[in-house]
């Protein structure tokens, strides 16, 4: 009789443990999984990032790097309710401004409008210009 409940304990602690030790091995993966995490909506790591693709226009269509458009602020979200439209802008020092349509952006650029990964701004001689989420700026035309 003695063996059996010596034997009985015995399962019944091995049984704690294995049970323990499954869930101890799933809580371990669920925090070491990197790929559910926020990130950050400006890259800390990507020196410079505010002045590219932002200037003047080049041959190929592109907006070349001098930073005169949107002075280095580059286009980091967009809010679409059902009276306003809203798009968020960072600057190269790190602050966060946002602009409504038709609201002026620089002394020489203006918001025209706002959709969800692009926004369409003007320039002081009427030329319109997209605005894309990853910091590409293209001539609106054709």
């Amino acid at each position: 009789m003695n063996i059996n409940r010596n034997l009985k304990i015995l399962l019944l602690f091995l049984s704690i443990l294995f049970f323990q030790l499954q869930f101890q091995s799933l809580k371990a993966e669920d925090t070491n999984n990197l790929d559910d995490e926020e990130l950050p909506a400006i890259d800390p790591f990507a020196g410079g990032v505010g002045t590219t693709n932002q200037g003047s226009v080049d041959t190929t269509g592109q907006v070349s790097q001098s930073g005169g458009l949107l002075n280095g602020m580059r286009l980091v979200g967009t809010i679409l309710g059902e009276n306003k439209k809203i798009a968020i802008f960072s600057s190269p020092d790190g602050g966060a401004f946002k602009f409504e349509e038709s609201e002026t952006i620089t002394d020489s650029t203006t918001l025209l409008d706002v959709f969800k990964d692009v926004v369409i701004v003007q320039d002081e001689s009427k030329n319109e210009f997209e605005v894309y989420m990853n910091n590409i700026i293209k001539p609106r035309g054709g």
